[in-house]
């Protein structure tokens, strides 16, 4: 059918690359077009009669996928697809899939053809968007960067293990002889009447250094009395990025990674790591926990803004970012916590550093300030408050040294109000679940993002495990539910964005929905996760949130997730706002993209407010 000249018109004016076609040669454009109404049923019957073609979506919103069934693109209002077949004259795999039906417009290959020697920027756009199309495919193919390369891809070998009953000796023996720092203790367990290998631990180099020979122990004792316990892992599916995040953790450098069915597949180490291509992530964190003084880690830490400008251009996964600064300031906490003890003493009695917010979900920015707490054990005398509460105030003043400001809003470990024992945190997280005010829900927002940073796991995961079991309350659900209900998306009429004073606050009306929502859904599920990227992961395939809507607000977090840093690498020591942009200053394609974001958003929570708002107060 032939579409409406007029409304073609208006629409072509404002979409590029037809906005750098003069109104004649537009026009002339607009009478060779075609117009179809695509749905699930003929899309691909469409696409294939008219190719080779250029197809303009008009309406609706569309998958592109490769013959793999790999999606390609998510196409929607005003973009293009068709066009590499016409340039490069490669055979036409692709296909598209109806997400929501539409409007298509068709121009055939020989108008496209007489576009391009007519108008240069015209054809400009189109080479320059199909050579990005070809680096996008090869880096897929190659793998652009260490981030993105699975653990698996660096495990060579299964690694030396030994039964937990083998004496230190004999271990240290075989160590040795493989010229091994350490070995993985490997029990035999009877599961499903069929013997099965069970990771039980790893004995590294400096534990028979620090647990044997210095205490002076037999070395006819078996190797578990001194081997450390359920070690951590990562498994082979995983990134680089999130080995590296793991052993920062948990502040090791041999780390056992499994299979899928949690079966050993190998080790990683540190040297693994930084064998790999563009590696100074695991130099930058090295640096960190080389530091044998605070003004040494304040040094280091300075290096850190610098540094993430240089990496952030290398990275596609932005997430990766996130995790990274959360690692350094992992890192960091950890060593003034070290430092503060070297100096005070070790600990009086168990506790937990815990990182709250931002640091707590991984997804740090370069201007994210402190969130964090103190989890004690019980019944402690005021002679051990006073040891943690110099613990708090220390590693917070050496944070802010460190560049991470300080919290305008008091949650730190060095206000007591965060400095709390078990039964103190309970309370505090039983009376915000039961009584669900707006300022309570508020420090839920914050609260229930957590993450052991140091101290005792026991201790934090039982106060963790007690938490979630709180937060699944239906009341308290629906009223987190009603609270994200009450923000406005900077949407208007007909989709328009609503800045205010010029900008759009991308943090809270965009990154920070998409992570009370997936918080949301987390806790109606009992998930333990506080990061939102995996909280969504972990959701895919639930009753509660369809595979669909899960993969838009994915999506739509990891633009805005791109959009803020290029925001904040551009404008960072400037008095610019970090989490604030100017939309008449983005392209057209961005602003696209941003109304996409805000419309999967406004979805998200009137998602949320169906299906949990109404048992609210």
């Amino acid at each position: 059918m032939k579409p409406d000249f007029a409304e073609v018109e208006n629409f072509l004016a404002d979409c590029p690359p037809f906005d750098q076609l003069d109104t004649e040669l537009r026009q002339w454009a607009i009478r060779q077009m075609q117009a179809a109404y695509v749905n699930e049923h003929n899309a691909n019957d469409i696409v294939k009669e008219a190719r080779p073609a250029l197809f303009i979506v008009r309406s609706g919103v569309y998958d592109l996928r490769a013959a793999d069934d790999r999606l390609i693109d998510r196409l929607e209002e005003a973009d293009l697809f068709g066009y590499p077949s016409m340039l490069s004259g490669r055979p036409i795999t692709n296909r598209v899939k109806t997400i929501q039906d539409g409007v298509v417009y068709i121009l055939p290959q020989a108008a496209f053809d007489e576009l391009r020697s007519s108008c240069k920027p015209f054809e400009q756009y189109f080479i320059k968007a199909h050579g990005q199309r070809l680096l996008t495919e090869e880096q897929d193919r190659a793998g652009s960067d260490w981030s993105d390369k699975l653990v698996s891809s660096v495990v060579s070998m299964k690694p030396v293990s030994l039964p937990s009953h083998t004496p230190i000796q004999e271990a240290a023996k075989v160590m040795a002889e493989h010229k091994i720092s350490s070995v993985l203790i490997i029990d035999s367990i009877k599961q499903d009447e069929r013997d099965k290998e069970h990771l039980v631990g790893i004995l590294t180099d400096r534990d028979i250094r620090n647990r044997v020979v210095a205490r002076g122990l037999s070395y006819d004792v078996a190797v578990s009395a001194v081997m450390t316990q359920t070690p951590a892992t990562v498994y082979g599916r995983q990134s680089l990025v999130d080995a590296l995040t793991v052993m920062t953790q948990s502040n090791i450098h041999h780390l056992p990674v499994l299979d899928d069915n949690d079966n050993l597949l190998g080790m990683v180490t540190t040297t693994d790591l930084m064998r790999q291509q563009r590696s100074e992530p695991v130099f930058l964190i090295s640096a960190i926990y080389k530091a044998r003084t605070k003004e040494e880690l304040v040094a280091e830490a300075k290096n850190i803004p610098e540094y993430m400008q240089t990496f952030a251009g290398r990275v596609r996964d932005t997430s990766v970012l996130g995790r990274l600064l959360a690692s350094l300031t992992d890192g960091m906490t950890r060593q003034l916590i070290h430092m503060y003890e070297r100096e005070h003493g070790v600990a009086p009695a168990p506790y937990a550093w815990i990182a709250f917010g931002s640091q707590g979900r991984e997804d740090q920015t370069l201007s994210s300030d402190q969130d964090n707490g103190l989890l004690l054990s019980n019944d402690l005398n005021d002679a051990k408050k006073e040891w943690f509460k110099g613990l708090g105030e220390y590693v917070c003043q050496g944070l802010y040294e460190c560049g991470i400001p300080l919290c305008p809003g008091n949650i730190m470990a060095s206000n007591p109000d965060c400095r709390r024992s078990l039964n103190g945190w309970i309370e505090r997280f039983e009376k915000w679940t039961q009584s669900p005010t707006p300022k309570a829900l508020m420090y839920c927002q914050i609260f229930f993002d957590c993450r052991l940073i140091e101290g005792n796991s026991g201790l934090y995961h039982k106060f963790r495990e007690q938490v979630i079991k709180l937060g699944k309350t239906d009341v308290f659900i629906a009223n987190l539910a009603i609270l994200v209900n009450q923000i406005n998306v900077p949407l208007g009429l007909f989709n328009s964005l609503k800045a205010d004073h010029d900008l759009i606050d991308i943090k809270r009306y965009g990154l920070a929905i998409i992570n009370d929502v997936a918080r949301l859904y987390a806790l109606q599920a009992g998930l333990e996760v506080p990061q939102t990227t995996k909280r969504l992961q972990e959701l895919r395939g639930s009753r509660l949130l369809n595979r669909r809507d899960n993969q838009s607000l994915q999506e739509a977090w990891q633009f805005l997730a791109q959009l803020r840093l290029n925001h904040q690498l551009e404008v960072w020591g400037t008095d610019e706002p970090k989490n604030k942009l100017n939309p008449d200053q983005l392209s057209t394609l961005t602003r696209r993209q941003l109304k996409s974001a805000f419309r999967i958003i406004k979805e998200a929570q009137q998602g949320v407010g169906l299906k949990f708002g109404r048992q609210g107060y």
